[in-house]
């Protein structure tokens, strides 16, 4: 057993090695991609992504020109994704229509947000989630939800789907993309179908032991053949960790990948706060030196100001996006507007002209 987890664990990390490609094009206006993907402005620029649905366990705006919905959810079978559906199909629908092009990341770009990819085609085509599913791998072949989450897909096919298409057709009526996302699913399925052939692609049907031959998926283990005896003595107990070790140490990986990004990152944020104490320090401390040598008092209401500016975060940055700047409140910048529990939306920021 311990060498079937360390052949899946070599495997698991093969894969997400092949993350880093950067991200794909699944439709028209629509895109898949990892975290890295949706901090590198040579990609954003390149594709012209307007729009950003960031899903992962802390979400929120890295940009200050792009639109942003944030949705925590951890890539886990038991978290509720479909709840997200709805309010992620107008965010995506929205942006498209007004000729937008919408990025779509999770951690990887494997699970989370592969889910919110195809629930969306589902909704905006009259195709299934198997073969929405199918469309997103054609343009990324890393797409493998969770076992939770592709459950969740198939529930909200049987229940939900008709009601969630019927609601955003009356909620956009413009029929612009219709035509053209029926062209382009068609042909990503006759691509997914070639990729399969040529075995570029994996279903997830590699046999036990067998290298998956397109080294872009890690797929469950099929049991081999057992005798009577030997099913009646196992239980399901014994067979979901069997079925699940895939995922398991997936998630494991991404974990640890994930506690590492935060320490360096807090370790950085510590460093520039200690830096930016100190020079306020020195600042303050030369300041009254100064008043103490002119006998001079700070005028109340000037003070006054002062520190309500300094209360309300407002910070001019040095050079953006064509040497444009933009201001904000701390409020602002940090609260977004909240759409449902976990969900929040940031518009871009008013740009201003740098002052002279």
């Amino acid at each position: 057993m311990l060498t079937n987890c360390r052949e899946v664990l070599s495997l698991e990390l093969e894969a997400l090695g092949n993350m880093g490609n950067g991200m794909n094009k699944v439709l028209p206006g629509l895109y898949v991609g990892n975290y890295r993907d949706s901090k590198d402005t040579q990609q954003l620029d390149k594709f012209q992504i307007t729009h950003i649905v960031a899903i992962h366990d802390s979400p929120r705006r890295l940009l200050p020109d792009k639109h942003y919905l944030c949705v925590m959810a951890a890539d886990t079978p038991d978290q509720n994704l479909s709840q997200y559906f709805t309010v992620c199909n107008d965010f995506i629908h929205a942006a498209r229509l007004r000729e937008g092009n919408v990025l779509i990341h999770c951690l990887a770009g494997m699970s989370r947000s592969v889910t919110v990819a195809v629930a969306y085609i589902m909704t905006a085509t009259n195709l299934s989630w198997k073969d929405a599913l199918k469309v997103v791998r054609a343009g990324r072949a890393v797409a493998n939800p969770n076992i939770g989450f592709q459950t969740q897909l198939q529930e909200f096919e049987m229940y939900r789907l008709a009601e969630e298409r019927r609601r955003l057709r009356e909620r956009f009526p413009s029929t612009a993309l219709e035509q053209l996302d029926r062209t382009k699913c068609m042909t990503a399925l006759d691509n997914y179908e070639e990729l399969l052939q040529n075995k570029d692609i994996c279903e997830g049907n590699c046999a036990k032991g067998e290298k998956c031959p397109t080294g872009t998926q890690i797929t469950d283990v099929k049991e081999a053949p057992q005798n009577e005896e030997m099913r009646v003595q196992s239980n399901d107990s014994d067979e979901v960790p069997r079925r699940s070790i895939s995922y398991t140490l997936s998630f494991a990986v991404e974990q640890w990948k994930t506690a590492k990004r935060k320490s360096i990152k807090n370790k950085k944020k510590d460093e520039a706060t200690t830096e930016t104490i100190t020079e306020n320090k020195n600042e303050l401390i030369t300041d009254k030196e100064v008043d103490k040598e002119n006998k001079t008092q700070i005028d109340s209401e000037s003070e006054e100001e002062i520190y309500k500016n300094i209360d309300k975060g407002e910070v001019r940055k040095s050079k953006s996006h064509n040497e444009l700047d933009y201001e904000t409140t701390s409020e602002e910048d940090d609260d977004g507007e909240i759409l449902m529990p976990n969900v929040k939306l940031y518009k871009p920021l008013t740009p201003r002209r740098q002052e002279q």
